[in-house]
This record gives structure tokens, sequence and C-alpha cells, in this order.
């Protein structure tokens, strides 16, 4: 019976790493697709909360 409960447990953290792995997989993508966009949507934030000095 212990046997059986070790063995769901590393199932279960099996499971856990896969689904951290295809999200990541999923974020980078998203990033490769959109991340110009990203990187000047956040300097024009920035710019706009945090004017540059005369």
């Amino acid at each position: 019976m212990a046997f059986r409960e070790q063995r769901d447990i590393g199932q279960s953290f099996l499971e856990y790493a896969i689904m951290l792995v295809l999200i990541a997989v999923i974020v980078v993508a998203i990033l490769l697709i959109v991340g110009d966009d990203v990187r000047i949507f956040v300097r024009d934030l920035l710019q706009t909360w945090f004017p540059p000095s005369p």
C-alpha cells in the first residue's frame, strides 16, 4: 500500500512538471511573437509615468 502512495505522489509531481514546461513553452512562444510590441508598450508606459528630466 505504501508503494502505491509513493508512486501516486511521483506521478502527480511529474504531471505538475509537465504542465510547467508546457506553460513555459507557451509563454516563450507568445513573447517571441509579440515581444517587440510588449517592449514598445512598456517603454511608452514608463515614459508616461516617469518622464525624462529636461
